[in-house]
């Protein structure tokens, strides 16, 4: 009787998990565009390695200030989905070296740190969100990054913020904040 009781334990038990399902990186941007979304217990891994070409610190300058980027690859887990993503911190410097911002040292879950998102469909550019200082003023969107030569040593990095309505209570004078990347201009970043 007690083998039983055992056995009908663990067929339950084994009848109420289910298995995690694998599914390359690539995949995501069908999943975000469906209508049912991320399937629960579902892995996007990066199993073709599409990620490790931005893995580093890669540094450009525009307009008079100086970027560095810090580039690292990690697994996120939100509530039943798993994913391999990008995490992104940055210094910006002015030209004589005053530090503009600074995230290097924040924890991953910090709303600065620039968390990857998705491949565009061609595999081409990597989309991640970006949540800067007065966000709730128009300074936060998608950054899309590109590689631009087969060395995978030069990067382009654009900046679309996201389209919201500011209020007079959050934004003084209806004033947009100050953008911490550039809108619709390219950033080229060179590998270190």
């Amino acid at each position: 009787m007690k083998k039983i009781f055992i056995l009908g334990i663990i067929l339950l038990f084994a009848l109420s998990c289910k298995a995690q399902t694998i599914e390359p990186i690539e995949k995501a941007i069908d999943y975000r565009t469906s209508e049912n979304g991320i399937p629960d217990n579902t892995y996007l891994k990066d199993i073709n390695n599409l990620l490790n070409k931005y893995v580093g610190t890669w540094k450009g300058s525009y307009e008079g200030k100086n970027y560095t980027l810090f580039i690292v690859k990690n697994t996120s887990k939100f509530d039943k989905i798993t994913e391999d993503i990008l995490l992104t911190r940055y210094l910006i410097t002015s030209s004589n070296g005053t530090v503009l911002e600074d995230t290097r040292n924040v924890p991953d879950n910090n709303t600065y740190v620039i968390k990857g998102n998705y491949f565009s469909k061609d595999l081409t550019s990597y989309a991640s969100d970006f949540t800067g200082k007065n966000s709730l003023c128009g300074n936060a969107g998608t950054v899309f990054i590109r590689t631009k030569n087969a060395a995978n040593t030069l990067m382009s990095l654009g900046f679309e913020p996201d389209k919201i309505m500011i209020s007079e209570e959050t934004c003084p004078g209806f004033k947009l904040a100050e953008l911490t990347f550039p809108r619709n201009n390219s950033i080229m970043l060179t590998k270190q």
